[in-house]
């Protein structure tokens, strides 16, 4: 008996990765869920070499590669980020200052920031790339362990 095994696309893989995120955030609207994962990624990005940003970039999707570089300027410093609450705090602060109050605590920032990062490492690979910093990968994978678990 022969068995057939569909392959997933990158892009059925999106939709499905902002689907989950749409779901455990309890956001209705695509157009915030978007916005919140452009934050995310945003700030991700700025938490990187320009190597390492580029490095990311083309292992992922179409869309992320779009998100990832939105607002992307040259000359942009890397931010020393060695911790999630850290890029949580950074995503949070440029929300204040450029979005519509995306999130209205820090503690919804966090929470933000790590589903959506444990959602990209399930869907793509994030930690496979090898381009974040140890203490940002080892607290992702105590999260996603955590969320196995409950």
């Amino acid at each position: 008996m022969t068995t057939l095994v569909k392959l997933v696309t990158p892009e059925e893989q999106a939709v499905r990765f902002f689907k989950e995120v749409k779901n455990e955030l309890g956001i209705n609207s695509t157009q915030k869920i978007v916005t919140v994962v452009r934050c995310v990624l945003a700030q991700l990005r700025r938490s990187l070499t320009h190597d390492q940003a580029s490095q990311l970039i083309r292992k992922m999707p179409d869309i992320f590669q779009l998100l990832l570089i939105s607002g992307w300027r040259y000359d942009e410093k890397e931010s020393s980020v060695k911790h999630l609450d850290e890029l949580a705090d950074n995503v949070y602060k440029q929300t204040l200052l450029r979005e519509k109050r995306v999130f209205s605590t820090e503690i919804e920032a966090l929470n933000t920031v790590l589903l959506v990062l444990t959602k990209l490492d399930k869907f793509f690979g994030l930690l496979g790339c090898n381009v974040l910093r140890y203490t940002i990968t080892e607290e992702i994978k105590q999260a996603a362990a955590m969320e196995d678990a409950a």
